[in-house]
């Protein structure tokens, strides 16, 4: 119950540095692995694995420079974890708009699914499908 309440407050802590205007990698990459993978596929069929904080980190900088506005909002945290498992698993359930350069908003639901190992995040992947763009948000962009 204790690893949960950690667990939990660590991801809600790492989706709210990627929403920020400027994401802290230094912040968000203290709880990644040294030879961290991560990966990502959407409904679109792109796909892409990244391996290492720092290529992790390069490729954050580039998507704030895509999408310098993003905002997350973390519907659902499982975590899957046993005293005598040697990874556990976090599974996040979550919405994401983000604004490109230009001013356009996309909208996208996904989960991301990261391995754990001393809570240190050793595997990560994001499954995502678009919502499509959107021009009537809740909250502001500028």
């Amino acid at each position: 119950m204790i690893l949960s309440m950690i667990a939990k407050r660590m991801c809600h802590s790492s989706f709210d540095i990627m929403s920020q205007d400027h994401i802290d990698t230094d912040a968000l990459l203290k709880v990644y692995a040294d030879d961290c993978t991560y990966g990502g596929t959407s409904d679109s069929g792109v796909e892409a694995t990244v391996k290492g904080k720092k290529a992790i980190a390069e490729w954050l900088h580039n998507w704030e420079k895509d999408f310098p506005k993003r905002k997350f909002e973390v519907k659902n945290i499982a975590f899957a974890a046993w005293p005598l498992m040697r990874t556990n698993v976090c599974l996040i359930d979550w919405d994401l708009t983000e604004v490109n350069r230009e001013g356009k908003q996309f909208r996208y639901s996904g989960y991301s699914v990261c391995h754990m190992r001393n809570f240190k995040m050793i595997r990560g992947y994001d499954y995502m499908v678009s919502r499509g763009p959107s021009s009537n948000l809740n909250h502001e962009t500028e």
